[in-house]
């Protein structure tokens, strides 16, 4: 293997997992080139295939953040073209350009065809060049990412982020005072997708070295919107239903007690209360104890989104926080353990000790726009170097370079795999434990089952806290096996101890102090499985100061600053769409996949560290880029629907009733898409591409869900288990292995 320059690595250079893996990029856009964005970050050598005039992206300060640290080559001889609009194809997706790619002819020219060939992994625009690239290299793992996906009738077509969040129910499911679709203003399908499809080669790249096959995988935006409404579903009475728009408390919130509050002093906190022993918590700082006996707040909190209870709840407890300004509010529930964090901009974001502290503002000298602010690398490898960042590149600035290299040698042929066949799952034989609760935890688990993994949930007992949320916890914890183990019983941890040494990977996100209360802390853990992956996950990093303190999704929506540039000038508005809960998982999971192909060279277990709060810019990736004379980033406002004439939400007359469509003018035309209203499961676009699935039996009865979001892995998704449904199960494997453990070996 050798370094980016064609030179082998010398005993002390830097060690990260993905030293020696080359990538050639033929994507333009976010998605394609965050994916490899972020296999550069852990050592790889990504080399951008650009057509003569650029990626059209570079225009976009967000280039700056998505093509850091790889090198950029224009070839002579490769034609590039719009991918031509299928006979027949009408409606909306006739009014859209066609992909932007390379044409299969010109794949073959010397340079291309000898870069591709010894290539790791290639990232594509589209399935037709996916087929052309492995026609010249058939040792390479292929993530093809096309913006609709394979299937239906925008498969061909190219699309912007903004039109991908109409028609996959992002713009809908936004939370608002009126009944109408969002513009969100961070491209969040477009991010997702990056994120999936590093996990994709990750995982692709994992398969070649333990399997030994070179596979194809899909990840598209509508996949990567999939992933950002992770827990999305439907069920028998909400069949056919546009979702609702709007909210009785608006852009604030749906629960009362997980929401948006104005404080004395007209700033913005969010407060949130999603247990019962938070709402206690919360009524006792406010001095408000007396409603934990009233009789019209039932069940609380998830009681309180019933219409009555939330109508009578809200004006006291709005009361009682205009009574304080925020600081003073700040004080008082960090003494009593109220999650609870100011909305602040992202300059304060970025100005706090928080970022400080986790090291998440990094500048890199750029020749032309001089110091560029760029987000930080989002998770830490234990044992791995950070990769020093580089700027993106000038166009074509590493052409004569990357074909010296080649003149002299030094891009082999990669050999060709024992299998190049796609539908196997990449980490079939991989074992995980999951002592996670909430969102991101499980998640990550989650989306490691999607690909292949076995994973065994141990919960404590009474189950995770958020199996309150049913259908949402079916969501976050698909595929996986549950066992319900008192930690603090010496034979039941005894089993937990078992189930460990048999693990790949151990993932768990308990507060301080608690995992070594229940002996699972990073050392009993590797006491019982050395050379497994672990993956911690504390929500805010590295900062001692905030160790103890509650963290959840729009805590950090509040600080990170996406709240604010979503509302601009108006009040500070709490995104539907679970950026941090949902993004943070596919961080960590390309951890753990990076890990996992590293230990199959070295045996080395290591810990991948993600958090919540090195999330907040890596889902504002372009966002937080800064440099002089930067653009300012767009922000938003009260329901807001767009930037203009020529880009926002419509409502045009229609035979059933009024309708919604996204209308948007690019160079290459105009279009207007209709707005879905059922949700991601309801996207007819991700029910053709099979991101869609049905559970007949659930602990809350049958629904419709997210399935599956990259194609070619082969692994159809399972509904989430009862609580301790798999426990004789488990037992009895345990018991089977023991013996046979201690069975005498056999005579000769």
């Amino acid at each position: 293997m050798s370094s980016a320059d064609g030179v082998p690595p010398s005993s002390d250079a830097p060690v990260r997992c993905l030293d020696g893996v080359r990538v050639v990029e033929l994507t333009t856009g976010i998605a394609g080139p965050y994916a490899a964005r972020f296999l550069a970050d852990q050592g790889a050598a990504v080399v951008k295939v650009e057509p003569p005039r650029g990626d059209p992206y570079r225009s976009d300060p967000g280039f700056q953040a998505v093509s850091r640290n790889k090198r950029s080559v224009v070839l002579d001889g490769v034609e590039w073209e719009r991918a031509p609009l299928p006979v027949g194809t009408t409606g909306p997706p006739a009014s859209l350009p066609g992909i932007l790619r390379p044409t299969a002819a010109t794949l073959d020219t010397p340079t291309l065809s000898q870069l591709l060939a010894a290539a790791d992994v290639v990232f594509v625009p589209d399935g037709p060049t996916a087929s052309a690239v492995r026609a010249v290299a058939p040792g390479v793992v292929i993530i093809s990412c096309p913006t609709w996906g394979d299937e239906g009738p925008y498969a061909t077509r190219a699309g912007t982020p903004s039109q991908v969040a109409a028609v996959t129910g992002i713009g809908w499911n936004q939370i608002s005072y009126s009944e109408g679709p969002v513009e969100l203003v961070v491209p969040l399908a477009s991010y997702g997708a990056g994120m999936l499809g590093a996990m994709a080669a990750a995982a692709g790249l994992y398969a070649r070295r333990a399997h030994g096959a070179a596979h194809v995988y899909t990840v598209s935006e509508v996949s990567g919107s999939g992933a950002m409404q992770i827990g999305d579903f439907e069920v028998p009475e909400m069949a056919g239903l546009d979702r609702d728009g709007s909210c009785p408390l608006g852009s604030a919130g749906r629960l009362p007690v997980y929401r948006l509050f104005r404080a004395a002093d007209d700033r913005w906190m969010f407060v949130a209360c999603g247990t019962y022993p938070f709402y206690v918590a919360m009524l006792r700082a406010i001095g408000r104890e007396d409603l934990l006996e009233d009789e019209r707040f039932p069940n609380p909190p998830w009681g309180l989104l019933d219409l009555e209870p939330l109508a009578e709840i809200t004006p006291i407890l709005e009361d009682a926080f205009a009574a304080r300004p925020l600081d003073d509010w700040l004080e008082i529930f960090s003494a009593h353990d109220v999650p609870c964090q100011p909305a602040q901009t992202r300059e304060e974001f970025i100005a706090s000790p928080l970022a400080a502290a986790n090291g998440l503002v990094t500048t890199v000298a750029h020749p032309e726009l001089g110091a560029v602010r760029t987000p930080a690398q989002p998770m830490w490898i234990d044992g791995c170097d950070e990769v020093e960042l580089r700027p993106a590149p000038r166009l074509g600035e590493h052409t004569r370079d990357v074909q010296a290299e080649i003149d002299e040698g030094a891009w082999p042929a990669q050999t060709a795999p024992a299998s190049a066949a796609g539908g196997e799952a990449p980490l079939r034989g991989v074992n995980a434990v999951d002592l996670s609760s909430f969102i991101a935890g499980p998640v990550i688990t989650r989306h490691l089952a999607m690909l292949g993994a076995e994973v065994t949930k141990i919960e404590q007992p009474g189950g995770d806290p958020f199996r309150v949320l049913g259908p949402y916890f079916n969501g976050w914890n698909q595929s996986k096996r549950s066992i319900c183990l008192n930690l603090k019983d010496t034979a039941e941890h005894a089993v937990m101890a078992q189930l460990v040494a048999d693990a790949d990977l151990i993932v768990e996100n308990f507060r301080p102090g608690v995992a070594a209360r229940l002996g699972v802390s990073d050392d009993d853990l590797r006491r019982i499985r050395p050379d497994a992956v672990l993956v911690k996950s504390p929500g805010y990093g590295r900062d001692p100061s905030m160790a103890d303190v509650p963290a959840f999704d729009p805590l950090l929506q509040a600080l990170g600053g996406i709240m604010a540039a979503q509302g601009g000038d108006d009040e500070p508005v709490f995104l539907t769409v679970p950026v941090h809960d949902a993004a943070t998982p596919m961080i960590a999971a390309f951890g753990v996949l990076c890990s996992l192909y590293r230990r199959l060279g070295d045996g080395e277990g290591r810990t991948v560290r993600t958090s919540l709060t090195q999330t907040v810019m890596a889902a504002q990736a372009a966002e937080f880029v800064q440099y002089p004379g930067r653009p300012e980033a767009e922000t938003g406002g009260m329901d807001y629907r767009g930037a203009g004439a020529d880009r926002t939400y419509v409502e045009i007359p229609g035979a059933d009733g009024p309708e919604w469509v996204w209308h948007q003018t690019t160079p290459e035309g105009t279009s207007d898409l209709p707005v879905e209203r059922r949700g991601f499961v309801g996207s007819q676009v991700a029910i053709e591409n099979s991101h869609v699935v049905e559970f007949g039996e659930t602990e809350w009865g049958p629904m419709t869900q997210l399935g599956s979001l990259i194609g070619g892995i082969g692994v159809t998704m399972r509904r989430a288990p009862f609580l301790d449904e798999h426990h004789g199960e488990i037992d009895a494997e345990l018991t089977a292995r023991q013996s046979a453990a201690t069975q005498p070996a056999a005579a000769d």
